[in-house]
């Protein structure tokens, strides 16, 4: 059976793609005007752009599908809600992910030495958080660790290739706080598909209430982070995302529900956060 550029396209989670592409997009915004960028540099930014969409998530998320197959066929969410890659595709899954990810090998070895890093970074977590023999996935805390820093390299690797080094590390350590209860949320929906596979998460151990405690906890301290850089801007996002969690913790029933509007909502602050630091950058 092949696998057909429609489930390669299904499996990557377009819903999901703007997690790496908006951080990178983040990322660029945050470390100077796009306008001012040389030739060379506006080369390697469109090329990471196109790295971080359909590449890049079918990379992070190929894998998972692989090393989660176990886990998956007990997994209402992933029944109902995405879709679960049969064995006998998992081997062209590979060749289709090493194919994707081939015409961009030259950009890491012609990129600065801080872009190398943040994308060697990348790779290693996106691989290793679901692949053995790490597996950072059933290893929490790792679980968190390295899903964050998946969703926040990109953002790295955006700043550094424009050639700026001044970073911001509060700001990063914000960004991971954030993805921190990103994670953590959705992994709430999972506890009893990862227990019956025995696969062991941060939300497994601390139990729906005691994963959605810690949610809140993580967002309204990045919240609280992030009011330093851009103000009540950030309490406003801080508010909705402790709000939802407030609703979950309060109605479990409905958190699938809940879980579901999170890519919307995350996709619709990102942009508000791009086009703010933009304005800010350009005026």
């Amino acid at each position: 059976m092949k696998l057909t550029l429609k489930e390669v396209i299904i499996l990557s989670r377009p819903r999901f793609w703007m997690y790496v592409l908006g951080t990178f997009l983040v990322g660029v915004i945050a470390s100077g005007n796009l306008f001012l960028y040389d030739k060379t540099t506006t080369f390697f930014l469109i090329a990471f752009g196109i790295f971080f969409s359909l590449p890049a998530n079918a990379f992070i998320y190929g894998v998972n599908d692989i090393y989660d197959y176990q886990t998956d066929i007990f997994n209402t969410k992933k029944l109902k809600y995405e879709s679960v890659l049969p064995l006998e595709k998992h081997n062209d899954l590979w060749k289709i992910i090493a194919m994707l990810l081939l015409p961009f090998v030259p950009l890491f070895f012609f990129a600065n030495l801080p872009t190398k890093i943040a994308i060697a970074v990348f790779l290693f977590t996106g691989l290793f958080y679901s692949a053995t023999p790490i597996r950072a996935k059933s290893k929490p805390p790792l679980d968190v660790l390295f899903s964050a820093i998946i969703y926040v390299s990109p953002a790295l690797v955006g700043f550094f290739v424009t050639g700026n080094t001044n970073l911001e590390w509060l700001a990063v350590i914000g960004g991971l706080i954030w993805a921190f209860g990103m994670q953590t949320y959705s992994a709430v929906p999972d506890i009893e598909a990862d227990k019956k596979a025995g696969v062991n998460t941060l939300a497994t151990v601390l139990g729906e209430k005691g994963a959605l405690w810690f949610c809140l906890m993580a967002y309204v301290l990045s919240a609280s982070i992030g009011f330093y850089y851009v103000g009540y801007l950030s309490i406003i996002f801080g508010a909705v995302y402790a709000a939802i969690v407030l609703l979950s913790i309060n109605n479990i029933t409905k958190l699938f529900k809940y879980y579901t509007f999170f890519p919307l909502i995350n996709v619709f602050s990102g942009a508000i956060l791009f086009f703010y630091l933009f304005f800010k950058e350009i005026f």
